[in-house]
């Protein structure tokens, strides 16, 4: 993000010395599967520099790499739980073990709409992603929302991890929440499969199918068990 414009996250004093990584890490935090690629991107930092007792760019400090992930996993989260208030608002119905808690949670998240924020939002967002069990992520790849709680997690999360390991997502997770919109592209995915697998030689065709056809069983799952949001809360 050019010097001058500001980062929807930046305050008055942050504009420039986060520069084009702080703006790089917005754009890639709100693309579909964009908190995978963070993680592959910059993630690998929060290991080898894991003690956090560096400085300079992978500092824990507000313009650390550390500081720039909180911050953007923690907006691109209240940016879920606004998508998924709106969709229940809207009227599509809900399924999954977490439904309830999800509900609850997308309501105490407020709306962040592209505003200037103070400094001090790095601490705050750390602080609101260690909220175990609140936290909303999306996982457009597994055609769901994880409301993210370490214990129920199937994704083998690290002990003391604030997000779920997206690329590990496991059928039958505690965490998981579906919509009316996520069986409608889980029976659109299936769809393209079925195409992609009448071309395809065998055995390779056959197991696309089956993929395809759990895809369509989950979605038949939720349409089972789904129900308006009034009936969760």
């Amino acid at each position: 993000m050019p010097c001058g414009l500001r980062h929807p996250l930046a305050g008055t004093d942050q504009l420039c010395q986060r520069g084009q990584r702080g703006g790089l890490a917005w754009h890639i935090a709100r693309r579909p599967g964009g908190l995978i690629a963070l993680a592959i991107q910059y993630g690998h930092l929060r290991t080898v520099l894991d003690a956090r007792t560096s400085s300079g760019y992978a500092s824990r400090s507000r313009r650390g790499i550390h500081g720039v992930l909180d911050v953007e996993t923690a907006l691109a989260a209240a940016d879920t739980a606004a998508r998924l208030r709106d969709s229940a608002a809207a009227g599509e119905n809900l399924s999954g073990p977490a439904a309830r808690r999800a509900l609850t949670a997308a309501a105490q998240v407020p709306r962040f709409a592209g505003r200037i924020v103070s400094s001090t939002f790095v601490r705050k967002a750390s602080a609101f992603l260690a909220r175990d069990g609140v936290v909303l992520f999306d996982n457009p790849d597994a055609f769901l929302i994880c409301a993210f709680k370490r214990d129920n997690a199937l994704c083998d999360p690290e002990p003391h991890a604030n997000a779920p390991r997206q690329y590990a997502c496991r059928p039958g997770c505690g965490n998981a929440v579906r919509t009316d919109t996520h069986a409608r592209l889980l029976r659109e995915r299936a769809e393209e499969i079925y195409q992609l697998a009448a071309h395809a030689p065998e055995p390779v065709g056959k197991r696309m199918r089956a993929n395809a056809d759990r895809l369509h069983e989950t979605a038949d799952i939720h349409d089972a068990t789904a129900q308006p949001a009034e009936a969760w809360t």
